[in-house]
């Protein structure tokens, strides 16, 4: 978990450091409450994905999203992003890349997954991204690992493993697996790429700002996705009410979501946050328990034990350091 509040913490470093200043003497159970409810925002979101399956095509939910977030960030971030046009003009394979992989890949593939499996899968398999990003830094930025780390690694693959499989080792002999639990790990894969990226090569630009200059390349890579599914499927007149409120949620509160995570790792830190991570898929599984009327199983229950464990082991040979 520490990795990813460590490349999760760029793209919100300016606004942690104004909160900083502002909530530094303050309890620390509001920076709880705020990690708290950027995890419940978030699982939020894939909560909306889910109930969206039956409204609106994937690319077009993400294009609607991203589309209306830009429109929302420019007002605040246009100063920044004129004064700083050369750096984002010399750095554009940077944002491009950051596009494709988090705006449009990463979204789609997770919308697209929510479609075809149920939301406490999504939510699960979903809890394995800190696994992901960890191992994707050891493989392409050459990380230390240590046998613990990898031995972590084996525990949370496995839980994913038999969230996917369905508990039945027989799926994976006779290949019958999940479309949608797959694309939803491919997805996350997409992701870690993405927080590796920004660790690889960290921006000076302000949260919104770098979110702001990379979601037009994003949305350049979804349109002709978009284009085609309007064509082929569109949105009926009575969903149109439906669907704007669930544009509306995903483009405003998730990106709510990584202001209350900035201001809680003001307080405590990117370690110790980290841990508040692994609240979504809690709260994503009582949003599916509670409103979808989804049903738990014992295979959700171990696959997420040991995602869990596999976490908490790599938490454990994490070094603390300096926080904020």
């Amino acid at each position: 978990m520490a990795f990813v509040a460590d490349t999760l913490t760029p793209l919100v470093s300016r606004t942690a450091g104004s909160a900083r200043a502002g909530l530094s003497r303050s309890p620390a159970t509001l920076a709880v409450l705020a990690l708290s409810g950027a995890a419940l925002l978030w699982s939020g979101n894939f909560f909306a994905g889910h109930v969206a399956a039956d409204i609106m095509p994937p690319a077009t939910l993400s294009a609607a999203r991203w589309l209306v977030a830009l429109l929302l960030l420019l007002p605040f971030t246009g100063r920044e992003i004129a004064t700083n046009r050369d750096e984002i003009l010399k750095r554009w394979p940077l944002w491009a890349a950051a596009g494709i992989l988090n705006i449009a890949v990463f979204t789609v593939l997770i919308y697209a997954g929510l479609a075809h499996t149920s939301l406490v899968n999504g939510s699960i398999i979903g809890s394995a991204a800190p696994i992901v990003v960890g191992l994707f830094g050891w493989l392409l930025l050459a990380e230390r690992t240590s046998l613990r780390a990898r031995f972590a690694l084996a525990v949370s693959t496995a839980g994913v493993a038999l969230i996917v499989l369905h508990g039945d080792l027989r799926n994976l002999i006779a290949l019958d697996l999940n479309g949608g639990d797959l694309m939803l790990f491919l997805g996350i894969s997409a992701f870690a790429l993405y927080a590796v990226l920004l660790k690889r090569f960290p921006t000076g630009l302000s949260a919104a700002a770098a979110l702001a200059v990379s979601i037009p390349f994003g949305l350049i890579a979804l349109a002709p996705l978009a284009i085609w599914e309007i064509g082929t499927r569109g949105i009926t007149a009575g969903q149109l009410g439906n669907a704007a409120l669930i544009i509306a949620y995903v483009a405003s509160l998730p990106t709510l979501g990584f202001v209350l995570w900035a201001r809680g790792v003001a307080v405590i830190g990117p370690t110790r946050a980290g841990q508040f991570l692994q609240l979504v898929p809690v709260f994503g599984s009582a949003l599916a328990v509670g409103l979808l009327g989804e049903v738990l199983h014992l295979h959700h229950a171990l696959g997420f034990a040991l995602v869990l464990g596999g976490i908490a082991l790599c938490d454990h040979r994490i070094p603390q350091r300096a926080q904020g």
